[in-house]
């Protein structure tokens, strides 16, 4: 007993071996307790998923599962130096660490229920569309500067004189950025808003075409001959935009010319002709045909139909086969399409 009291009396680095056992110990102790506490949580975080709709337990269940070992051993070895009499250094490194890892680990928690937040409001627009990466890149930024200035401050650095300076610099850089800046908030608007998806067939100005890639500064978009169009986000946030994806009927007007020596018998057939070619067709409403006016060359019919599928193939197949069909009962009902003609008359004196 004498001997075990001897060995524990002994100083090893300004402590004694009895006083490191003690740390050894609590050091176990709590990386143990850790250990369990972490597998605890998560079964329970696991029972409560299965049972509730809401994603956040399953958030919170993923991030301590991600929670790696040399977290505990930091947590649980800052704990039993307290207990010892270690050099400064050693003692200051423990603390920037764990500060540190504190602070990292409360902005990644912060950071997965933010976007699942967010995600969720964004779904109520879309449910099928992803969280466009824009948002997720902003959550961090910001969520990462506060922990940055947290860690700072923590550690003794005096932050004042730092905000102050990175104020004054980004307001440098965002002079110097303008453009590049706004075309970012752009894609943000767009982000939010979603005149367009990728998949959409737009027009603006004068370009049209295909979405393909929806970026923080541009937009690209595959043209109908094939060429890519490069377009800035600012550009197609200020301009107008035609998107024929979300366009759940197609109105088209047409008109048919036929000869002033069609009589009036033969008039009174056109529209129900009309109607007959354009009745039954797939994706396809008939709205009117009318007698409309007496043209120059022409005694002229308006058309009108609306298509019931946004798909411009689709619709041009359809006015081909009205076209046909129309044509054909024209020509076995001897009614003649006119066509641009001019009589002259010349007079002999």
């Amino acid at each position: 007993m004498e001997q075990i009291q001897t060995i524990l009396n002994l100083t090893i680095g300004g402590n004694t071996v009895g006083e490191w056992a003690v740390a050894a110990s609590v050091f176990l102790g709590i990386f143990i307790a850790l250990q369990m506490v972490r597998k605890f949580i998560i079964s329970r975080l696991h029972t409560l998923a299965k049972k509730s709709t809401i994603k956040i337990d399953d958030v919170i269940a993923g991030f301590f599962n991600s929670m790696k070992t040399p977290i505990f051993f930091l947590i649980a070895l800052f704990v039993a130096v307290r207990g010892v009499e270690v050099p400064q250094s050693i003692q200051l490194i423990l603390n920037i660490a764990l500060v540190v890892v504190i602070v990292a680990q409360a902005v990644r928690l912060l950071e997965e229920v933010t976007v699942m937040l967010v995600e969720k409001q964004f779904h109520k627009k879309n449910s099928q569309a992803p969280l466009p990466g824009i948002f997720r890149i902003a959550i961090r930024i910001l969520l990462w500067s506060v922990g940055f200035l947290l860690i700072l401050s923590n550690i003794g650095v005096d932050i004042t004189s730092l905000v102050a300076g990175l104020g004054i610099g980004g307001l440098a850089v965002s002079l110097a950025l303008q453009s590049i800046l706004t075309d970012m908030f752009s894609s943000f608007s767009i982000a939010v808003d979603r005149p367009f998806e990728v998949g959409d067939f737009i027009i603006v100005g004068e370009h049209k075409g295909t979405v393909k890639h929806i970026g923080l500064k541009t937009t690209r978009i595959e043209a109908l001959e094939g060429e890519e169009i490069v377009i800035s986000n600012t550009e197609l946030t200020t301009a107008r935009v035609r998107n024929y994806k979300k366009m759940h009927k197609r109105r088209i007007q047409f008109s048919i010319g036929v000869t002033y020596d069609t009589t009036p018998e033969k008039l009174r057939l056109v529209n129900d002709i009309v109607k007959q070619s354009i009745e039954g067709m797939e994706h396809v409403e008939f709205d009117r045909s009318h007698f409309k006016t007496f043209g120059d060359s022409a005694l002229l019919f308006e058309v009108v139909y609306f298509m019931l599928i946004s798909d411009y193939a689709v619709y041009m197949n359809a006015q081909q086969e009205m076209n046909l069909k129309i044509h054909e009962a024209f020509t076995k009902e001897g009614i003649e399409m006119a066509f641009p003609t001019q009589t002259i008359v010349v007079k002999k004196q």
